[in-house]
């Protein structure tokens, strides 16, 4: 299954993954990890969500760093590839290759070998070199370079799971005390309606 790479979703798994473990633990941190394993996997949560926390954990975690590489590719390894989705966690080995290649070593040297012995599937060229390549081949050349992409602020996490939890979206002028107290009461309305 091809997982859906989302700047929502990464954000809700990653304001999930900044709680302390005691709210982590909490009827609400769990229901929320429910939450976020059902969205990632595409499966319903089992009935015993204490049982299973670190099966979900591990899943949050893993999609929390699979996502970053694979929407913000620019922070990983230097290199002008990074590989494609579906194939973050493969190992790349050949005969004529003298190391393993994952997704976190990955250099341009590793892709150009793969792609040469036909695992260009395996391999994209990341956003920012592609459009250099292409600059280059028609002599455009940009004399700004874009802004990276920033990490969203708490208030815009809070923002997201309050849409995620009551289905709309927030009224701009809530403080993030009062998005905190209004995602934590819908949490736990939700966790008494499954009890």
């Amino acid at each position: 299954m091809a997982i859906a790479y989302t700047e929502e979703l990464l954000a809700q798994a990653e304001a999930w993954a900044s709680l302390p473990l005691e709210e982590r633990r909490s009827a609400a941190g769990l229901l929320q990890l429910a939450v976020l394993y059902s969205y990632i996997t595409g499966e319903p949560a089992g009935s015993c969500r204490q049982c299973q926390y670190s099966d979900y954990n591990q899943v949050v975690q893993a999609y929390i760093r699979q996502a970053t590489r694979h929407l913000h590719p620019e922070t990983m390894a230097d290199s002008n590839y990074t590989l494609a989705n579906g194939y973050e966690s493969e190992q790349f080995v050949h005969e004529d290759y003298n190391k393993v290649v994952t997704a976190d070593n990955l250099t341009d040297e590793d892709a150009e070998f793969f792609i040469g012995k036909g695992f260009e599937h395996a391999f994209v060229k990341k956003a920012s070199a592609a459009e250099a390549t292409e600059a280059e081949s028609t002599g455009e050349t940009e004399g700004e370079e874009e802004e990276p992409a920033k990490k969203p602020t708490e208030k815009e996490r809070l923002l997201a799971t309050y849409k995620q939890l009551h289905g709309e979206e927030a009224d701009a002028s809530l403080t993030i005390p009062q998005l905190k107290e209004a995602n934590a009461a819908k949490q736990a309305d939700l966790d008494a309606q499954r009890d």
